[in-house]
């Protein structure tokens, strides 16, 4: 399950923090000490779970966050976790499914995650899975996949590296071969290598990834998994995959590399 937690006392973010990373059902916990922060995440991020909030914040209350997240998230679980018993009525007014005091332990926490696991639809893992960190690899069922086209592999890692972005045909030619011109021998030059891609992922079974409408490709990121995606959205336990290292090889992959860092830097 993914999950938000907000309140305005970070030691209380990192404990809760620490305890997340031992359950094995929590696949993420983004936190936050500012609810507005929270907001805007929640607003970009369409598969939350369920959120820990604190109740007494400055600025807005807990209650009145926990409104503002189920207009945005119907059906998000809602835990209050706070160091005030005379706020559990109000709690339970805006249907949260759980209230736990401070200070809490893993068990109260692992009881209130409990709760709520038969209304999560767990969702099946994709079979594909791309590793970005270090070298750029694709695996469909933990097997990797095979590209005779070096160029081919590297069009892919660009358009993984775009997280969903289109790339036009001019684009791709000038982050692929930044020496050359842009004129028809470079072009037909992309068409084989776009077409080598083609036929690697129809191969490998997983044409679908791959988005090419009127001359932008850009990836499906609804059809894999990916260490990089992972770590953006918040996933703590993913970082410890990162050694510094973001696509190996790529020199136009450092941008992003450096983006990484500075996530796990404000960790």
């Amino acid at each position: 399950m993914k999950i938000i937690a907000v309140d305005d006392e970070r030691l209380v973010l990192e404990d809760l923090k620490d305890i997340c990373n031992q359950i094995d059902e929590v696949e993420s916990l983004a936190t936050f000490s500012n609810p507005a922060d929270a907001l805007e995440y929640a607003a970009m991020n369409d598969d939350i779970d369920a959120a820990f909030l604190d109740i007494e914040m400055p600025v807005m209350t807990g209650l009145e966050l926990a409104k503002r997240f189920t207009r945005i998230h119907p059906d998000i679980k809602i835990i209050f976790v706070t160091g005030f018993k005379e706020y559990a009525f109000e709690a339970f007014g805006v249907n949260a499914v759980g209230y736990v005091l401070k200070p809490f332990s893993q068990d109260m926490i692992r009881k209130e995650l409990a709760k709520i696991k038969p209304f999560i639809h767990q969702a099946e893992k994709p079979r594909v899975f791309i590793k970005t960190f270090g070298y750029f690899d694709v695996f469909v069922d933990n097997k990797p996949v095979y590209f005779s086209s070096s160029k081919s592999k590297e069009l892919l890692a660009l358009l993984v590296d775009r997280r969903g972005g289109s790339v036009s045909t001019e684009n791709a030619i000038s982050v692929l071969w930044p020496d050359r011109d842009y004129d028809e021998s470079v072009q037909s030059l992309f068409r084989k290598v776009l077409k080598s891609l083609r036929v690697a992922l129809s191969d490998a079974d997983i044409s679908e990834i791959l988005i090419d409408v009127r001359n932008q490709r850009s990836v499906d990121m609804s059809k894999f998994d990916c260490d990089f995606y992972q770590l953006a959205k918040g996933n703590e336990q993913i970082k410890e995959q990162y050694t510094g290292e973001y696509m190996t090889g790529y020199q136009w992959a450092q941008t992003t590399n450096a983006f990484i860092k500075r996530i796990i830097e404000n960790k």
